[in-house]
């Protein structure tokens, strides 16, 4: 805060104006002139440490003034004059010059090793045995008992550099405690006043030895140099006076819930270990400052909760209020509630954010420090004494007005300490914690009833646990808090709450609520619930595309495990088919149900165990059927024909009579389960999810075997826009693998090679057999008259020139494919000076050697290198080699199967070339690179695409890759038509969007600022 000149005056000097501190530095309050108090210095020259001062303020030209009224001390802004000296803190100068340096005064942590701190255990107390510091890791690194301040201890600059050898205090921030060594070099945490230079001084060292450094005073009064960093040097942390090593001792002890586990206490030692040394890691300021406010509050509610339980001993107020200050307690309390206030509704999007989070963070340390504990054990100890009537006598003074006050702070404490932190409010979902709520709630007075229902609303609206735990009695207990205040917002409020948790409808409470609450009283208008239904799909489909891989007849099965109705409704379940042509189930949409389900337009065929809907009609097949049609235990079998087409289900495994016909295979399909609570079901896809309970129809597949290599499988919902309840909108939930595997290698029909490049043709050919000779004969193969695949006998291991025509005949296609391929592809072939020599491999005659005189003789490429360009150009090809080779077996019939099946003509290779197995990755590469590597040693060279060509084709590529989009609006009523105005919209995540406005009348389905009725910006430019 800054030092201000106010507008107004108190003081006895009637010129004179009031001195104090403001948050901000705006306009002249805060600003004052620095002038010379005697002739030794003049105007301009540099202030020194010892000079006297006279400060001037700018807004009202008066002096700083020091005075003595009614014998207290005050400051104001006077034409009287007072001198200042100016003492050594530290250089603001040289804080902003070194950042990252340790500086007197800092808040840090000892960091051991990386996963551990130096700190006090989670029991500390003064006691003898528990007096100890540990090293710790895990969560207490991030707590604020792992807080330490380091002090110089002999220095005019407190806020000076920590230098090697320099005497320095080391200060516990919860407990306010030095560091310390008693009469048994043993370390404990030492009261401020007990703290003398002999115990509690320690030094930074940068290794161990036996050298006593003792600094001279000309050392110590100066501010030091930039030598120790955060996160950078390593310390060994020595006691000044004995020697004596800061290490520590390792030991065996018990946790509950644990087991044994190792605990370290730090000791000191006249050697230590090797692993004494320590890093520094500043703490966040908001982090220091809330350490700071947890001790003094743990002193002031330690000392109130001793003083309550003396109370309830002896019975004697004046002992009470003798050891306890009820002001100060009362003046407390409310500084922390203030302390704890929620932001402002007025304040800026981003300062908000930032107070927001500064908030979590001192809530949770007050947790993790156990005030939150404390203030609980207070509130209990009130009860007890004010339920005991120890304090009749007090009522109507001043202390029994603090004592109201106190109590009713104490529960708008609590409430303000867990308001929006899920961690905190978790610690009331349990059955004793939520019976102590109640049990305060039907006894408090006016005050502290309004303040437990603040408690009760955090806990129901950020921790949806406690709804699961909610009882008649609970609901009741709030109910009869409307009969005794009337129609109270606090007590409506926290019935709201129960009704609905993170979005969704909390049936039990709503039915309760509605028994208790509304028959006979006007208290609530009288609606009747609707049942909510969402529709769920696992990320797979198929479909039916022309040159595709995608097998043709499905199956998959639903079993339901678990159906109760809780509304006036019977639980909505329908299973089937849906197409992402235009299956988008959203809220609001589909007769009675309140939200869209299968067979309620017309890209969606379901079953609901009686009737098949579609188009929002239903057709009965089961007549008579009892509800609920489908029931625990019933499996529905889905099966779709996309070569008819035709969809049949089956119950239990039982034909149902009747089907889906001649619908539109536009998209792609996938099996969809909708319903509503409370209702519990299950996928059946064949395998490892779940095995089928019956067999599927004859040639038809469990869906299991349409995942791809890779792909994990999982339950999505169909519709996704976010969480209103919060605020947050979402784009369409991501898609991935739900397009079928069409081959599409590169188009060569047009490509004719020149007459240099058709010269090659016949080496590249004859390289390529003596390459694969070579493979075959290393994985085992020898020559033979006949094939024979189990003894690895084959014709073809002979010279090239005697190679049967029709295998000759395919490596010089292979050859010439591939050239025609790089022509394609946009490279350029052109010869160079051949070289003069050409080695070829010399191999052994074992194994290579075959008993017809044949021995490989493939070309030396050891000394070629690829360039990046021409290792681009291996991936394009070995690419084209899998897609060449997927058209073909397409063609012949083939599609994609989790395993190889000559029989079906079924391939797990039939599959996009990034989903190929790496074993076939890397032998369609390796044939590409011998190809690119034998064109290189012949003398051609290959000299990519332009550029400009190469950015076109990728630009083409983006626009042509459609993505699905969702726009929002404000109500209608938000429309404006004259003035200015403005909003704001927070990221949750990185991706593309829009922002904008548009017309009230725009046209929805439109992407932002895509027609003459919308203006959007997208982070990078502006679009209408």
């Amino acid at each position: 805060m800054y030092l201000a000149c106010l507008s107004t005056s108190s003081s006895n000097d009637k010129l004179a104006f009031d001195v104090g501190l403001q948050e901000h530095s705006q306009g002249e309050a805060c600003w004052w002139t620095v002038h010379p108090a005697s002739k030794q210095r003049s105007e301009g020259e540099k202030v020194r440490v010892g000079d006297d001062l006279i400060l001037v303020s700018v807004a009202t030209e008066r002096y700083l003034h020091t005075a003595k009224e009614n014998d207290l001390s005050v400051v104001n802004a006077s034409f009287h004059v007072t001198h200042w000296s100016v003492q050594p803190y530290g250089t603001g100068i040289s804080r902003m010059k070194y950042v990252g340096y340790v500086f007197g005064g800092d808040v840090l942590r000892f960091f051991h090793g990386g996963d551990e701190c130096l700190t006090i255990p989670s029991t500390w107390t003064d006691q003898p045995g528990q007096n100890i510091v540990i090293y710790e890791g895990g969560s207490v690194m991030s707590q604020a008992r792992s807080l330490w301040r380091l002090e110089l201890a002999r220095t005019k600059w407190a806020g000076g550099f920590i230098n090697w050898y320099h005497p320095m205090r080391i200060r516990h921030l919860t407990t306010g405690r030095y560091l310390g060594v008693n009469e048994n070099n043993e370390l404990y945490l030492v009261k401020k006043d007990d703290a003398t230079l002999a115990t509690s001084t320690f030094c930074l060292r940068q290794e161990k030895d036996d050298q006593k450094v003792v600094l001279e005073e000309k050392d110590l009064e100066v501010i030091g140099a930039p030598i120790i960093k955060y996160g950078d040097s390593t310390v060994i942390v020595q006691h000044s006076e004995s020697g004596l090593w800061l290490s520590y001792k390792s030991y065996e002890t018990k946790k509950k819930g644990v087991g044994k586990v190792e605990e370290k206490q730090a000791i000191l030692h006249e050697e230590g270990k090797m692993d004494d040394g320590l890093d520094f890691s500043r703490s966040q300021e908001e982090e220091s400052r809330t350490a700071r406010v947890i001790r003094k509050c743990s002193s002031l509610f330690t000392n109130f909760i001793t003083g309550l339980e003396t109370l309830q001993l002896n019975r004697r107020a004046s002992v009470f209020f003798h050891c306890v200050n009820l002001g100060e307690m009362v003046m407390c309390l409310e500084d922390l509630i203030n302390y704890f206030a929620q932001p402002g509704e007025e304040m800026e999007h981003e300062e908000k954010q930032n107070r927001l989070r500064a908030l979590r963070n001192r809530q949770d340390l007050f947790q993790e420090e156990g005030i939150l504990n404390l203030i609980l054990e207070a509130i209990d100890k009130i009860n007890v004494i004010t339920s005991q009537g120890f304090l009749v006598a007090l009522s109507g003074d001043e202390a029994g007005q603090n004592w109201d006050v106190i109590s009713g702070y104490l529960y708008q404490l609590l409430a303000a300490i867990i308001k929006g932190n899920h961690t905190n409010c978790t610690q009331f979902a349990n059955t004793n914690r939520l019976n102590w709520l109640f049990s305060r709630l039907g006894s408090q007075a006016s005050g502290e009833g309004t303040g437990m229902l603040d408690v009760l609303h955090c806990v129901l609206i950020d921790s949806p646990e406690a709804l699961n735990m909610m009882r008649d009695e609970h609901i009741k207990v709030i109910i009869s808090l409307l009969e005794k205040h009337g129609r109270d917002p606090k007590v409506l409020d926290v019935l709201c709450s129960l009704c609905v948790g993170n979005g969704v409808a909390v049936r039990s409470s709503q039915n309760n609520i509605c028994d208790f609450l509304l028959p006979g009283k006007n208290l609530l208008l009288q609606t009747q619930l609707v049942d909510h239904v969402a529709s769920v799909r696992p990320n797979i489909f198929v479909g039916r595309v022309e040159g595709s891989a995608m097998y043709q007849k499905w199956y998959f099965e639903v079993t339901v495990d678990h159906v109760e109705q809780t509304t006036h409704m019977m639980p909505h379940l329908r299973i089937g088919w849906a197409n992402t042509a235009g299956y988008v189930p959203y809220p609001g949409g589909g007769e009675k149900w309140g939200g869209n389900g299968i067979g309620d337009d017309l890209y969606s065929y379901g079953f609901d165990g009686a009737s098949l809907w579609m188009g929002g009609r239903n057709t009965v097949v089961i007549p008579d059927a009892m509800e609920p049609c489908i029931k625990k235990g019933d499996v529905i079998g889905c099966a779709l024909d996309l070569t008819v087409p035709v969809i049949t289900f089956t119950f239990n495994g039982h034909i149902v009579k009747g089907s889906f016909r001649n619908f539109n295979l536009d998209g792609m399909f996938f099996p969809v389960i909708s319903c509503s609570s409370k209702l519990s079901c299950r996928f059946l896809l064949g395998g490892d999810h779940g095995r089928l309970k019956y067999i599927p129809p004859e040639e038809f597949s469990p869906l299991v075997e349409s995942l791809l290599p890779q792909q994990v499988l999982s339950i999505d919902p169909c519709f996704y826009f976010g969480n209103l309840n919060k605020v947050v909108l979402s784009g369409p939930w991501p898609v991935e693998d739900d397009t079928a595997f069409v081959p599409t290698p590169v188009d060569t029909t047009t490509v004719t090679l020149p007459s240099y490049v058709e010269s090659i043709r016949d080496r590249l050919a004859e390289n390529i057999h003596e390459m694969w000779a070579m493979n075959k004969i290393e994985a085992g193969w020898q020559y033979g008259e006949r094939r024979d695949d189990v003894r690895k006998i084959h014709p073809c291991l002979i010279q090239f020139e005697r190679l049967p025509p029709a295998e000759k005949r395919y490596d010089s296609q292979l050859a010439v494919q591939t050239l025609k391929t790089i022509l394609a592809l946009g490279y350029y072939i052109t010869m160079d000076k051949p070289p003069s020599r050409i080695k070829s491999l010399r191999l052994p005659n074992e194994p290579f050697l075959q008993s017809n005189g044949y021995k490989p003789a493939p070309l030396d490429l050891g000394a070629i290198t690829l360039t990046p360009k021409m290792e681009e150009l291996v991936d394009q090809l070995a690419e084209n080699t899998h897609n060449l080779w997927a058209k073909e077996r397409i063609q012949q019939g083939w599609t994609y199967g989790l395993n190889e099946d000559s029989d079906m003509k079924r391939s797990p290779h039939l599959v996009p070339y990034s989903k190929v197995d790496d074993a076939i990755k890397k032998a369609n590469r390796d044939t590409a690179s011998e190809t690119v590597r034998t064109l290189l040693v012949y003398g051609y060279n290959l000299d990519p695409p332009t550029g400009e060509q190469h950015e076109a084709l990728l630009a083409e590529a983006a626009r042509s890759k459609h993505m699905a989009f969702r726009t929002y609006r404000v109500e209608k009523n938000y429309a404006v038509t004259t003035g200015k105005w403005y909003f704001e919209f927070e990221i949750m995540t990185a991706g593309p969007m829009r922002v904008g406005w548009a017309r009230a009348d725009c046209s929805p389905g439109y992407q932002l600022g895509s027609d003459e009725y919308t203006w959007a910006f997208d982070g990078y430019n502006a679009s209408h």
